[in-house]
């Protein structure tokens, strides 16, 4: 087959796979096939494909399955969640709408129907859909069930014990039985919760001291993986260089385990004869520190193991994709994936007229043309509370926004959490681990004013007479008659800086 045109004027992408795919000799157009897979909580830098080069147990490589997927796909070496934790980007990622937009960021409570947007607009245009979900925060209870024909979150049953495996069988079965009568094509959405802590370290995978190529120094210290998280938090000043490597090792047999059940997934899959069929969506909702400063989990900060974020895109093997199999080094923001997904299974964008997904824009484009995402500025925030108000609530509670410049590949962070804001600089290309703060020097002071002004996450009203803008010319979306006072997707500091 001949390279599929991909343009807003000649034929989308997700239009010619859903109606030029065939299998081989069928006289029928096959429909197109989705499957969105997200963990929970993994890091970039935990897979192979990211540069993981970590050995365990028997040999055990980081992520082979994963490894694998991502010979296939578009690798994108720098995509960002919108948040460092699960409410807020799931619902950012439903809902096309920044995290301070939807205002999903408290645990436990429902979620406004405006904002779970992508499922229930797929069924409209005729796709099947079905959905496993394995965390306990983000189930039918509090409304994430919506859209899904199927939907199954009995696996979602907290924080100890392995349910990847059980939870894509089930969405394997799903797509079986939706897949028989699904003229308008299927989408499968499936959630691991596994790297989450506690980190379990999985017999036959286990990584970290004592084993692999670490197994000359075995660990000789007094944690035993079964902690709580508060405990550890309460007494991380006193872990050792030793007890975080033992903690990362467990974290890493968890990936390990989710990748050997990715790796059945797939298999079934390719038994199937659906694998070359589909279109693949590999990612995760946010990163996780372990000790890297100080800290264990996540949500507390917008620094780059807790928002940078893995994103695999394998498209369907009769779409001549050009950056299949390559790393795309643009900067991406998962706000652009439920746009991406419906493109994927429809073969439209959404209708900016009626504002459908919020602010996302199909990463298609990118997948198959290698074309320059839309996208320029990418925002970051976390408005955390912890449920239960304890010694460690202050620390663990967050308030802060952020942006990154994919042009000049800068990183600005704001914390509002103290009474005098905070704001901090980073260059991402020169230091890639956020260690150098450049905020108080002289030469990025005519930079630090356009990220002020920007979207006004500014940490206090500007000493200046010059306005913040309302728009951003380089929001390409942005309709030409964009009205004065509309405050779409600003900032809420907008209101104060004149």
């Amino acid at each position: 087959m001949s390279r599929l045109a991909l343009t807003r004027f000649v034929v989308p992408l997700g239009v010619a796979a859903a109606f030029l795919v065939c299998s081989s000799g069928c006289s029928k157009p096959e429909p197109p096939i989705v499957i969105w897979i997200e963990v929970d909580t993994l890091r970039a830098d935990a897979l192979g494909c990211y540069g993981n080069a970590m050995v365990g147990e028997n040999g055990a490589t980081a992520s082979p399955n994963v490894d694998a997927l991502a010979r296939d796909s578009v690798r994108f070496d720098h995509a960002y969640s919108a948040a460092p934790w699960t409410i807020p980007s799931l619902v950012t990622q439903l809902s096309g709408k920044w995290p301070w937009e939807h205002g999903e960021t408290r645990l436990l409570e429902p979620i406004g129907e405006a904002h779970t947007e992508l499922v229930p607009l797929l069924r409209s245009h005729g796709v099947r859909t079905a959905g496993v979900m394995t965390n306990f925060v983000a189930t039918s209870k509090q409304g994430f069930e919506r859209g899904f024909e199927r939907w199954d979150d009995s696996l979602a049953k907290g924080h100890d014990g392995s349910f990847a495996e059980p939870a894509l069988a089930q969405l394997l079965a799903f797509g079986d039985e939706l897949r028989a009568d699904a003229p308008g094509g299927l989408l499968l959405f499936g959630w691991l919760f596994e790297p989450h802590y506690r980190y379990e370290a999985h017999p036959g995978l286990r990584f970290g001291p004592g084993y692999g190529d670490a197994a000359s120094t075995p660990y000789a210290g007094s944690l035993k993986g079964d902690e709580e998280l508060n405990a550890l938090l309460r007494e991380r000043a006193q872990l050792t260089d030793a007890d975080r490597a033992f903690l990362r090792g467990n974290y890493q047999s968890e990936i390990a385990e989710l990748d050997r059940a990715l790796g059945l997934f797939v298999a079934g899959l390719k038994e199937r004869g659906l694998y070359d069929r589909a279109w693949i969506v590999f990612t995760a909702d946010h990163g996780e520190e372990v000790l890297d400063r100080g800290w264990i989990g996540h949500s507390v900060t917008l620094h780059d193991e807790l928002v940078r974020v893995p994103l695999l895109v394998k498209p369907p093997r009769a779409v001549d994709a050009k950056l299949r199999g390559q790393a795309c080094d643009a900067f991406v923001s998962l706000i652009d994936l439920p746009a991406t997904l419906l493109a994927m299974a429809t073969g439209r964008d959404p209708d900016r007229a009626k504002l459908e997904l919020g602010h996302s824009r199909s990463l298609v484009p990118t997948i198959v043309d290698g074309a320059q995402p839309e996208r320029r500025w990418l925002y970051l925030h976390t408005d955390f509370a912890p449920v239960v108000k304890d010694d460690l609530a202050g620390e663990k509670s967050a308030d802060q926004w952020g942006v990154i410049d994919a042009q000049r590949r800068l990183k600005w962070i704001v914390d509002r959490k103290d009474t005098l804001p905070r704001a901090r600089l980073f260059d991402l290309a020169a230091d890639p681990g956020e260690l150098h703060d450049l905020s108080a020097a002289p030469k990025w002071s005519s930079v630090l004013v356009e990220f002020q002004r920007l979207r006004a996450l500014v940490p206090a009203p500007l000493a200046s007479d010059v306005p913040a803008p309302f728009w951003v010319p380089e929001d390409a979306w942005r309709p030409s008659g964009f009205a004065v006072g509309d405050r779409t997707g600003l900032g809420p500091g907008f209101g104060a800086v004149r």
